[in-house]
């Protein structure tokens, strides 16, 4: 059972299985994202949810505090090494 990522930037899509981390799948994927610490404190990998939230896990305390740097962000902006796909059975769609 998985839940479908797209990454619309970059026209990309693939099925992931809950538990895992959105930053592995879309380097995977072949993405043009970049990343920088892979440790959710640059905020290089800054992404909108387009649709999916609830299939997500909740923002870290680490992504709140990046997050809060960027003022501009969308409401619904997270950091892709942070996100772990958490319910199967869905649709994440994600731009960058």
């Amino acid at each position: 059972m998985t839940t479908r990522v797209e990454v619309i930037n970059d026209f990309l899509a693939i099925n992931v299985k809950p538990g895992e981390t959105l930053q592995e799948v879309i380097e995977k994927m072949g993405s043009g994202l970049p990343f920088g610490c892979r440790d959710g404190q640059c905020g290089t990998c800054i992404v909108e949810v387009l649709g999916g939230m609830d299939f997500l896990s909740p923002k870290t305390e680490k992504e709140k505090v990046v997050l809060a740097n960027f003022p501009d962000a969308s409401p619904n902006a997270r950091l892709t090494c942070q996100m772990k796909i958490q319910k199967h059975d869905g649709l994440v769609r994600l731009k960058y």
